[in-house]
């Protein structure tokens, strides 16, 4: 079980870590939406959804961008596909590591996070629970499914 903890007053001295509720991490994943309207950079974050209903944020600092050699006025949504991004999604979450240790994820980073937010966590743990990627409610609209023509 993992549990959060919120930081609390104490009347008598400084502040101090209660136990607050029992709380269990039952998802991970990314969300993923466009920056630019040309389809061109994306930004991805990662979280782990709660099973009290909260979705905390890990990390906010991950991305990527295209360039086209066909020039500025080609229109880079008409390769993009939801399984490309979803696949770029999972690459950019990729540990430093992953080619030596075959990890898809920081599972320590990922604990860490969990744990400086509150809620206690082990890598172990992680690697047990579902992981997600999502995709903005724009981003989809934009994006064709996999061998279908491109909204326009």
């Amino acid at each position: 079980m993992l549990r959060s903890y919120r930081l609390l007053d104490h009347p008598t001295g400084p502040r101090s870590y209660r136990d607050v509720v029992d709380v269990q991490v039952v998802a991970l994943g990314a969300w993923c939406d466009n920056v630019t309207d040309d389809g061109r950079w994306f930004r991805v974050q990662e979280f782990a959804s709660l099973s009290d209903g909260r979705r905390l944020t890990l990390s906010d600092d991950r991305g990527w961008g295209s360039t086209s050699s066909q020039g500025p006025s080609y229109d880079a949504w008409t390769d993009l596909t939801v399984e490309n991004v979803e696949r770029d999604v999972r690459n950019v979450v990729l540990p430093d590591d992953a080619e030596e240790t075959g990890d898809e994820h920081p599972w320590d980073l990922l604990a860490e996070r969990l744990n400086v937010l509150g809620v206690e966590a082990t890598p172990e743990q992680l690697r047990r629970i579902p992981y997600e990627v999502i995709l903005s409610r724009r981003l989809q609209e934009r994006l064709s499914p996999a061998g279908e023509a491109p909204a326009r």
